[in-house]
Formats: structure tokens, C-alpha cells, sequence
């Protein structure tokens, strides 16, 4: 597939692209901008859990890229012939988040499972700070308890943040990123947490029917000069990344 000819004349078709819901806020400041240089090059997101997007990708075969909050999903896609090609974007990590103040004076993971305390987890099987919660609790020995105790699953870390912002639940576990997004939330670091990063990775899919400009989408997003200082402003830690002008 080399035809520069069908590459112009499907140029001002939308890129549609699965995006992880809790990185919606740096994705549509970095579509903005490359639509401003690259003549309104169309982007079409579709956002979800990391594993929601990846069984709707699976099932509809449609799409050019999939930017998920966890690598392994990416990895899940390749292994199943979705994805053919990834670019790391950044580093994140589970915090609790609670209310401005810390009310409820939330400091371990054992406060967690107290009976004043209200819960909202992201559902391990739609969104990848779920999974990852679930992992990392599990080797801490506090998942059973904590699975038992939460007051409500949802499907993605922006509806955990809501919860904890509308005081439907006292603590939630989301992005630490995430946590900037919110003035009225603030973020408690657990070990237990910590130990789990997770990597922001970008895909492009197997299914595109534009993959030059998928991937040429894909770069801009993932270089240092461009998508990643857009991470790096919302409060993301981005990897080393590379200087889009140098690559002419």
C-alpha cells in the first residue's frame, strides 16, 4: 500500500481512534494542534476503558489507532492481530483520590476497608486502572477484602473521579494524571500503588485503510516537541520521546 494518489484523495477522512477516556484531556489539546498544522487533518475519538475499546476493536475490525492507558492491551492486541505497530507515550500510576482535605483522613490501603469509608474501583474488566488495582491488590493481599468492600465497579477512571467529586463515594483509586484534571480532588499515594506503573501507549491498528497517515498522526503525538509536551503540561510523566522536526 503505497499509493500517494489514494493518500491525497482520502486525506480530509477522519483517522478514528479508540482512546483510553481518562487521557481525553491532553489527546483533544494534541488533536487540536496537529489539525492546526496539518491542514484540518480530521480526528475522529472514540473514548471508552482501555479493555472496553479493545473487544469493540476486535469486533468491528475498523479504526486506525488505539491508544490505551496500559500497555498490555496494546500487547493483547498485537498477540490477536490487531495492532501492528506501538509507540510508548508515558508513565502513570494508581493513586487513591479523595476530597480536598482528606475528610475521611484516608492514609492506607486498610482505610480502605473501613466501614465509613465508600469505595469506587474501575472495573477490571472495562478500564485499565481496574486491572491494574486488582493486580497490584492482590499482591498486596488486600483484593478480596476490597472487591467485597467497594460500594460501586464503573467502566472508566473519569467515572471514578465523579463519584468522589459528587460525594457519592469517599475515596476512588484513578491515574495519578488524572488527579490535576479535578481542583476539588487530591491524591494519596499508596506503596501498595506505587509499585504499579502502567505505560500510556499509542497503536497503530491493522485495520487502517490510511496507515501513512496513521502513522504520521501517531509520531506527532508521541514527540517530544509536540503530543508529549502536551502530556508533560497536563501533568503526565512522558517518556524520553524524540524531536519530530529531526525526523524531516
Amino acid at each position: 500500500w503505497n499509493s500517494t494518489t489514494q493518500q491525497t484523495q482520502t486525506s480530509n477522512d477522519p483517522l478514528f481512534m479508540y482512546c483510553a477516556a481518562g487521557i481525553r484531556v491532553p489527546v483533544e489539546k494534541i488533536v487540536d494542534q496537529y489539525q492546526a498544522e496539518s491542514y484540518g487533518q480530521p480526528i475522529q475519538l472514540q473514548y471508552g476503558g482501555s479493555n472496553t475499546l479493545l473487544n469493540q476493536l476486535e469486533v468491528a475490525h475498523v479504526g486506525d489507532l488505539y491508544l490505551a492507558a496500559d500497555d498490555s492491551y496494546i500487547d493483547l492486541a498485537m498477540d490477536k492481530g490487531l495492532v501492528k505497530e506501538s509507540i510508548p507515550v508515558s508513565w502513570i500510576r494508581p493513586v487513591v483520590v479523595v476530597s480536598k482535605g482528606n475528610p475521611k483522613n484516608i492514609l492506607t490501603a486498610d482505610d480502605l476497608l473501613r466501614e465509613d469509608v465508600g469505595v469506587a474501583l474501575g472495573n477490571p474488566d472495562a478500564a485499565a486502572v481496574g486491572r491494574k488495582v486488582r493486580k497490584l491488590m492482590k499482591a498486596s493481599g488486600h483484593w478480596d477484602a476490597l472487591a467485597k468492600h467497594k460500594k460501586v465497579y464503573l467502566p472508566t477512571v473519569n467515572e471514578v473521579a465523579n463519584a468522589v467529586k459528587i460525594g457519592s463515594v469517599d475515596a476512588g483509586i484513578i491515574w495519578d494524571a488524572i488527579v490535576a484534571q479535578y481542583s476539588d480532588l487530591e491524591a494519596v499515594r499508596l506503596p501498595e500503588l506505587d509499585a504499579g506503573a502502567a505505560r500510556v501507549t499509542v497503536g497503530i491498528l491493522t485495520s487502517s485503510e490510511r496507515p501513512t497517515a496513521a502513522l504520521r498522526f501517531a509520531r506527532f503525538f508521541t514527540a517530544r516537541d509536540k503530543g508529549l509536551k502536551i502530556f508533560k503540561q497536563q501533568g503526565f510523566e512522558t517518556v524520553a520521546g524524540y524531536i519530530l522536526a529531526r525526523l524531516g
